[in-house]
Protein backbone atom coordinates (compact mmCIF):
# COMPACT_ATOMS: atom_id res chain seq x y z
CA UNK A 1 0.00 0.00 0.00
CA UNK A 2 1.33 3.42 -0.95
CA UNK A 3 1.22 6.01 1.78
CA UNK A 4 -0.57 9.07 0.50
CA UNK A 5 0.63 12.43 1.73
CA UNK A 6 -2.30 14.50 3.02
CA UNK A 7 -3.06 17.36 0.63
CA UNK A 8 -2.61 19.97 3.34
CA UNK A 9 0.89 18.67 4.06
CA UNK A 10 1.74 18.58 0.37
CA UNK A 11 0.70 22.20 -0.14
CA UNK A 12 3.04 23.49 2.54
CA UNK A 13 5.92 21.03 2.39
CA UNK A 14 6.28 19.37 -1.01
CA UNK A 15 8.91 21.03 -3.18
CA UNK A 16 6.76 20.69 -6.31
CA UNK A 17 3.72 22.33 -4.68
CA UNK A 18 3.04 25.74 -6.27
CA UNK A 19 2.38 27.24 -2.84
CA UNK A 20 5.64 25.87 -1.44
CA UNK A 21 7.54 27.17 -4.50
CA UNK A 22 5.82 30.55 -4.19
CA UNK A 23 6.80 30.93 -0.53
CA UNK A 24 10.43 30.29 -1.54
CA UNK A 25 10.41 33.24 -3.96
CA UNK A 26 12.41 36.33 -3.02
CA UNK A 27 10.36 38.83 -1.04
CA UNK A 28 10.51 41.29 -3.95
CA UNK A 29 8.64 38.84 -6.20
CA UNK A 30 5.98 38.18 -3.58
CA UNK A 31 5.55 41.91 -2.96
CA UNK A 32 5.17 42.50 -6.70
CA UNK A 33 2.58 39.72 -6.80
CA UNK A 34 0.62 41.30 -3.96
CA UNK A 35 0.85 44.68 -5.66
CA UNK A 36 -0.88 43.23 -8.70
CA UNK A 37 -3.57 41.65 -6.50
CA UNK A 38 -4.17 44.88 -4.58
CA UNK A 39 -4.32 47.03 -7.74
CA UNK A 40 -6.76 44.59 -9.33
CA UNK A 41 -9.03 44.89 -6.29
CA UNK A 42 -8.85 48.68 -6.30
CA UNK A 43 -10.27 48.42 -9.81
CA UNK A 44 -12.90 45.92 -8.61
CA UNK A 45 -14.07 48.51 -6.07
CA UNK A 46 -14.04 51.32 -8.66
CA UNK A 47 -16.33 49.18 -10.82
CA UNK A 48 -18.71 48.84 -7.82
CA UNK A 49 -18.03 45.18 -7.08
CA UNK A 50 -17.02 43.28 -3.97
CA UNK A 51 -14.80 40.22 -3.88
CA UNK A 52 -16.53 37.01 -2.88
CA UNK A 53 -14.62 33.70 -2.68
CA UNK A 54 -11.19 35.21 -3.41
CA UNK A 55 -8.46 33.08 -1.87
CA UNK A 56 -4.97 31.78 -2.68
CA UNK A 57 -6.46 29.27 -5.12
CA UNK A 58 -7.61 32.25 -7.22
CA UNK A 59 -4.00 33.15 -7.98
CA UNK A 60 -2.00 31.70 -10.84
CA UNK A 61 1.71 32.42 -10.68
CA UNK A 62 3.95 32.03 -13.72
CA UNK A 63 7.28 31.06 -12.15
CA UNK A 64 9.19 31.40 -15.43
CA UNK A 65 8.12 34.99 -16.10
CA UNK A 66 7.23 36.10 -12.55
CA UNK A 67 3.71 37.10 -13.50
CA UNK A 68 0.68 36.91 -11.22
CA UNK A 69 -2.73 36.25 -12.74
CA UNK A 70 -6.07 36.28 -10.99
CA UNK A 71 -8.79 33.81 -11.88
CA UNK A 72 -12.06 32.46 -10.54
CA UNK A 73 -13.81 35.76 -9.86
CA UNK A 74 -17.22 34.57 -11.01
CA UNK A 75 -18.75 35.01 -7.54
CA UNK A 76 -17.81 38.70 -7.22
CA UNK A 77 -20.96 40.71 -6.57
CA UNK A 78 -22.23 44.11 -7.63
CA UNK A 79 -22.68 46.56 -4.74
CA UNK A 80 -24.66 47.01 -2.62
CA UNK A 81 -24.42 43.40 -1.51
CA UNK A 82 -25.79 41.82 1.66
CA UNK A 83 -24.97 38.43 3.08
CA UNK A 84 -28.17 36.48 2.49
CA UNK A 85 -26.64 33.05 3.21
CA UNK A 86 -25.17 33.30 6.69
CA UNK A 87 -21.91 31.74 5.51
CA UNK A 88 -20.83 32.99 2.13
CA UNK A 89 -18.82 30.94 -0.33
CA UNK A 90 -15.09 30.83 0.16
CA UNK A 91 -12.18 29.62 2.18
CA UNK A 92 -12.59 30.58 5.83
CA UNK A 93 -8.86 31.42 5.91
CA UNK A 94 -9.65 34.55 3.89
CA UNK A 95 -13.13 35.44 5.10
CA UNK A 96 -14.06 38.38 7.29
CA UNK A 97 -16.46 37.97 10.21
CA UNK A 98 -19.27 39.61 8.21
CA UNK A 99 -19.00 36.87 5.60
CA UNK A 100 -20.41 34.52 8.25
CA UNK A 101 -23.16 36.91 9.41
CA UNK A 102 -26.63 36.79 7.89
CA UNK A 103 -27.74 40.26 6.76
CA UNK A 104 -24.29 41.84 7.03
CA UNK A 105 -23.08 44.37 4.49
CA UNK A 106 -20.36 42.99 2.24
CA UNK A 107 -18.43 45.99 0.98
CA UNK A 108 -15.06 47.72 0.66
CA UNK A 109 -14.23 47.06 4.32
CA UNK A 110 -14.83 43.36 3.66
CA UNK A 111 -12.46 43.57 0.69
CA UNK A 112 -9.83 45.12 2.95
CA UNK A 113 -10.00 42.12 5.29
CA UNK A 114 -9.57 39.82 2.31
CA UNK A 115 -6.49 41.72 1.10
CA UNK A 116 -4.96 41.61 4.57
CA UNK A 117 -5.64 37.89 4.81
CA UNK A 118 -3.99 37.44 1.43
CA UNK A 119 -0.94 39.36 2.63
CA UNK A 120 -0.67 37.03 5.63
CA UNK A 121 -1.03 34.00 3.35
CA UNK A 122 1.69 35.10 0.95
CA UNK A 123 4.08 36.84 3.35
CA UNK A 124 3.28 35.34 6.73
CA UNK A 125 1.74 32.41 8.52
CA UNK A 126 -1.79 32.55 7.06
CA UNK A 127 -4.13 32.37 10.06
CA UNK A 128 -1.16 32.72 12.39
CA UNK A 129 -0.84 36.48 12.15
CA UNK A 130 2.11 36.69 14.51
CA UNK A 131 5.04 38.89 13.54
CA UNK A 132 7.41 35.95 13.97
CA UNK A 133 5.86 34.32 10.86
CA UNK A 134 5.98 37.54 8.79
CA UNK A 135 8.63 37.97 6.05
CA UNK A 136 8.21 41.62 5.08
CA UNK A 137 9.16 43.93 7.95
CA UNK A 138 7.33 45.64 10.79
CA UNK A 139 5.75 48.50 8.80
CA UNK A 140 4.00 46.24 6.28
CA UNK A 141 3.05 43.87 9.09
CA UNK A 142 1.21 46.67 10.88
CA UNK A 143 -0.71 47.58 7.72
CA UNK A 144 -1.74 43.94 7.16
CA UNK A 145 -2.64 43.50 10.84
CA UNK A 146 -4.98 46.50 10.74
CA UNK A 147 -6.63 45.12 7.60
CA UNK A 148 -7.62 41.87 9.34
CA UNK A 149 -9.08 43.40 12.48
CA UNK A 150 -12.21 41.56 13.56
CA UNK A 151 -14.01 44.84 14.22
CA UNK A 152 -14.93 46.47 10.90
CA UNK A 153 -14.47 50.10 11.96
CA UNK A 154 -10.86 49.34 12.95
CA UNK A 155 -9.95 48.34 9.37
CA UNK A 156 -9.15 50.61 6.43
CA UNK A 157 -12.28 51.93 4.71
CA UNK A 158 -11.35 50.70 1.23
CA UNK A 159 -8.70 48.73 -0.64
CA UNK A 160 -7.46 52.04 -2.02
CA UNK A 161 -6.89 53.40 1.50
CA UNK A 162 -5.27 50.10 2.51
CA UNK A 163 -3.04 50.20 -0.57
CA UNK A 164 -1.96 53.79 0.14
CA UNK A 165 -0.87 52.73 3.64
CA UNK A 166 0.84 49.65 2.18
CA UNK A 167 2.84 51.67 -0.35
CA UNK A 168 3.80 54.22 2.32
CA UNK A 169 5.07 51.34 4.49
CA UNK A 170 7.28 49.84 1.77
Amino acid sequence: MINKIPAIYAKYNQKDSPFFRYKQLPIEHRLASLDRIFCFHINVERKNYVAVDFYDGSILYDFKNNITKICDIDLYQKKPFKNTMGRLWGSSRFMSPEEFELGADIDEVTNVFNMGAMAFALLGGELDCSFSKWDAGKNLYEVAAKAVKTTRHQRYSSVEEFYSAWVAAL
